[in-house]
């Protein structure tokens, strides 16, 4: 068969879809997208896509269901944070269209050692994660738990330039230093966690607003429980045992 004839049939093949996509009520737009003709809804028996955007009627972005390499990046106050490219899943915006939290999951191997993460969280408005479902893995060792967080009350967008010109520094006690200060300046403790511990304990931990433990009830993979208590500087005071 000659290379014309095969055009020709493709030619007609292409009409053929088109002709089945308006008789069944959608039609392709100019960018390729499938649309109802009469601005109602379109069904698929499946859908094969790398992204997905749902927007609001004036375009504003609530929530992009993507793969790793489409995933978005993270914006607060129209500020891009980073991270586009690299977390498959789901994000979540608001209303402001800031991102508002996400779920994903991914795994992989590095230096024949595997990995795994999962995740789902919740932003406080316009900072991080504030409410985080986490599962974490490191070649046999796992975590998995609740998390919840503290977050400063400025804008994740007006700190974010002072954190990049501090992960831009060269690693060393200067740049450890100037972390530290901006830690301080704008503190992110975690105040409860309920899951299991790498040890295989599961646990529920009660922090101060420092991020300090100050009552922590394990459970141990033997099965012994205990209740401990500690002081502000995280030493167990006293420690109750079933």
């Amino acid at each position: 068969m000659n290379v014309k004839r095969q055009l020709r049939r493709m030619q007609i093949f292409l009409v053929g879809v088109v002709a089945a996509a308006v008789a069944g009520g959608a039609i392709l737009a100019n960018d390729g997208e499938a649309v109802a003709q009469d601005g109602g809804k379109v069904k698929f028996d499946e859908i094969e896509v790398q992204r997905i955007n749902v927007v609001e009627p004036d375009g504003k972005p609530r929530m992009v269901l993507s793969n790793k390499e489409r995933s978005p990046g993270a914006t607060v106050n129209g500020t891009d944070l980073g991270n586009a490219g690299t977390r498959p899943g789901m994000t979540f915006y608001n209303g402001e269209g800031d991102e508002s939290g996400g779920m994903g999951t991914d795994n992989g191997v590095d230096d024949g050692k595997p990995w795994a993460f999962g995740q789902l969280s919740f932003d406080q408005h316009k900072q991080d994660q504030t409410l985080v479902l986490r599962y974490m893995e490191q070649e046999s060792i796992r975590g998995v738990g609740l998390e919840v967080n503290d977050r400063p009350e400025v804008p994740l967008s007006e700190s974010f330039e002072e954190y990049k010109k501090i992960e831009q520094m060269p690693p060393g006690p200067e740049r450890d230093q100037a972390m530290a200060r901006y830690r301080k300046k704008y503190p992110s403790p975690q105040r409860v966690f309920i899951g299991k511990n790498p040890d295989k304990s599961s646990a529920v931990t009660l922090a101060d607003g420092r991020g300090t433990p100050r009552i922590v009830l394990r459970v141990g993979q033997d099965g012994n429980p205990q209740i401990q208590f500690l002081n502000a500087k995280g030493k167990v005071t006293r420690t109750i045992k079933g």
